[in-house]
């Protein structure tokens, strides 16, 4: 017996293996079965090829935005900060109006609830935004109706938000939406004054405040600078030149530089006072100035003279933040010393060129090319609001350069998504053959 049980174990093990289809027919029962799969899923991937081409180029480009926006109601935090991310990226590369405008009530809502719920880099992220789809809004009833549903929510969490960081986005986000759309001066007055508030808060939201505040006086006509708002303003810029921080310093000089122009101090050096060429009397901070340059102004161009040869700078810095300063401060005194102005020229990939070479022009370019980052050019050439801020007329034939690029961008997309389609063909035909 145990002889005959080992023979039969033998040849057992020594039985050749079944054939790859004699096993798929031991699974199925019979080839009809497996190949009736097989033709199931063949049909199903080719439906869904045929419904990819059928699908209208407009759908193709509003995949994105709606993508990122169903996730902004996702429950997970990581997943909304992706979307917010990606919603960025799309106001600030794409600038399409189009796009926009008919996704403004979702978009508002959904970035003003992730300022006052969401968390440190949520918040950040939301409030960069709306500053962004403020500026691709333009000036006008969408963009004032913006500030005033936002101004409270970014005042507050430009003074109390989580995060330094929190702190920072939302002034430089409410700097943005006001200079977009507010109206009247006495409003732009008031929130430029509420950045001023913050000038004693930590580093990064005093240097965010200290940019916004510039930007927001650089529209304000002189008439609106009291003898009050110039001499409390001039006094605090001036102690903030001793900041122990690059960034404070320099835009705290930014700002009495802007300030120095924008008031007409500029025009009272020399002045007697009885010329009889212009009444002054309409302009208060000019009216009480005088002809005199005080005290204060003389430290001030002093220190600031100072800065540009690094002088009197007890605290050691890297080359690159030293030429940095001394740049800058070069330029800020020549404009107080000698109404000269450094004159900005910007290439554009079009061909275009931008000229800029006032004070205030040169306040606007540095925080919208700062806060537009990488799309600041895409901007320039394609959003009505730059070319009024900047009176700048791109070149001819700009939108059909524009309409060729969208459109090769879109067919892209397509032929990725077919080619995608056919190879989950192939892909499934291969396993049924195999």
């Amino acid at each position: 017996m145990d002889s005959g049980e080992g023979k039969t174990q033998r040849s057992q093990k020594q039985r050749p293996p079944k054939k790859r289809a004699d096993r798929r027919k031991a699974r199925t029962g019979e080839d009809g079965e497996n190949w009736d799969a097989g033709s199931s899923a063949s049909a199903s991937t080719m439906a869904s090829i045929r419904e990819f081409e059928a699908a209208e180029p407009e759908e193709i480009e509003d995949e994105p935005w709606e993508r990122h926006i169903d996730a902004l109601y996702e429950k997970r935090a990581t997943t909304r900060e992706r979307a917010l991310g990606g919603v960025a990226n799309l106001l600030a590369l794409t600038c399409s109006l189009d796009d926009v405008d008919k996704r403004k009530e979702t978009l508002i809502g959904l970035l003003i609830r992730s300022v006052r719920y969401g968390g440190s880099a949520e918040a950040c992220l939301a409030a960069r935004c709306l500053g962004l789809l403020s500026i691709t809004l333009g000036a006008g009833d969408d963009s004032e109706r913006l500030l005033q549903e936002g101004r409270g929510l970014l005042e507050t969490a430009s003074e109390s938000g989580k995060t330094p960081s929190v702190k920072a986005a939302a002034a430089e986000a409410l700097a943005v939406l006001a200079f977009v759309g507010s109206e009247h001066p006495s409003d732009t007055l008031e929130v430029a004054q509420h950045l001023q508030s913050l000038w004693k808060g930590p580093t990064g939201a005093k240097v965010a405040a200290l940019r916004g505040w510039s930007l927001l006086v650089s529209t304000l006509p002189t008439y609106s600078l009291t003898t009050g708002f110039v001499e409390t303003s001039f006094a605090a810029l001036a102690a903030l030149l001793y900041s122990e921080h690059v960034d404070t310093r320099a835009a705290a000089g930014e700002a009495i530089a802007l300030l120095y122009d924008s008031a007409g101090l500029a025009q009272l050096e020399g002045d007697s006072g009885d010329s009889g060429e212009e009444d002054i009397s309409d302009y208060p901070a000019r009216a009480d100035a005088g002809a005199k340059r005080s005290a204060g102004m003389e430290d001030v161009v002093a220190r600031m003279k100072d800065l540009a040869t690094n002088r009197g700078d007890a605290k050691r810095r890297s080359k690159k933040d030293r030429s940095s300063l001394k740049s800058t401060f070069r330029d800020l005194c020549s404009t107080l010393e000698d109404g000269q102005v450094a004159e900005t020229k910007i290439k554009l990939r079009a061909g275009d060129t931008l000229v800029i070479d006032t004070v205030a022009g040169n306040v606007q370019l540095n925080l919208l090319r700062r806060f537009l980052n990488e799309g600041f050019q895409s901007h320039l050439q394609n959003n009505e609001l730059l070319h009024q801020v900047f009176d700048f007329t791109p070149l001819q034939g700009r939108a059909d350069r524009s309409q060729l690029i969208h459109s090769d961008a879109a067919a892209s997309r397509s032929r990725l998504k077919s080619r995608s389609a056919v190879a989950a063909y192939k892909g499934a035909m291969m396993a049924v053959e195999g």
